[in-house]
């Protein structure tokens, strides 16, 4: 090999190696100026924050001209204030009209079941899961779904003891109008702690909302004599 071949054959590996070289530190500076990425999953808190369909509107009851605020979230769509139609069978929170205007009224178990206005329905346990796992930003399917959030985000802004006051992030503004237990007095409690509305089944399953966020299943044996609040959903 000659001197000229020698000369070119080392530049060439010159200009490789400086190649190679300067692609490395170009990489390297990428790598130190690009924010990290992550494979962790959404937290559920992440998850509710989430784009969501919240429609409000209004409704008048016919039967007593009455008008609520109604909401749509995900596909359901919900009154958004308690029932306040008196009928037989329901009650003020301590017989004082200005809780009915406050809360709505207080309705025995069998009263419930045929309050709602014509187009509206006492919910299911179904239905009622559907609006939890909504709210809540998860995927889960369960037909008997209770939360331990869910009050955060359906609770009015105030008017609950405690800890119980809400974000309202779904215009849904629950409110706690106690209950009541008619034997052979009356007997109202926890008004301004629990919120306690009644769902269609068989038995007198109801659900309750107490002092936080978690939105819990209970039944009653003597629904005749038990006074919840009613929301209802649209058919």
């Amino acid at each position: 090999m000659n001197k000229t071949k020698l000369a070119l054959t080392a530049a060439l590996v010159l200009a490789i190696t400086f190649t190679f070289t300067a692609c490395e530190e170009k990489e390297a500076a990428k790598k130190t100026t690009e924010p990290a990425t992550t494979t962790q999953q959404p937290s559920q808190e992440a998850a509710a924050e989430k784009v969501i369909e919240v429609v409000k509107s209004s409704f008048t009851d016919t039967r007593d001209n009455k008008t609520y605020k109604t909401v749509k979230i995900g596909t359901q769509t919900w009154m958004a204030e308690n029932l306040n139609y008196e009928a037989k069978g329901s009650k003020c929170y301590d017989n004082k009209p200005d809780n009915c205007k406050k809360y709505g009224r207080l309705y025995d178990g069998e009263t419930a079941k045929t309050a709602c206005p014509k187009g509206w329905h006492l919910p299911s346990v179904t239905e009622l899961s559907k609006l939890l796992h909504y709210v809540d930003g998860t995927s889960g399917t369960e037909i008997v779904y209770e939360s331990e959030t869910a009050g955060k985000y359906l609770n009015a802004t105030s008017g609950w003891n405690e800890n119980g006051n809400g974000t309202d992030k779904f215009g849904f503004s629950a409110l706690p109008g106690g209950t009541g237990k008619s034997v052979i007095s009356d007997n109202f409690t926890y008004a301004g702690d629990c919120g306690m509305w009644w769902l269609d089944t068989g038995s007198y399953l109801y659900w309750a909302q107490c002092w936080g966020n978690e939105v819990r299943y209970s039944e009653e044996e003597d629904g005749i004599y038990f006074f919840n609040s009613v929301r209802c959903i649209k058919d």
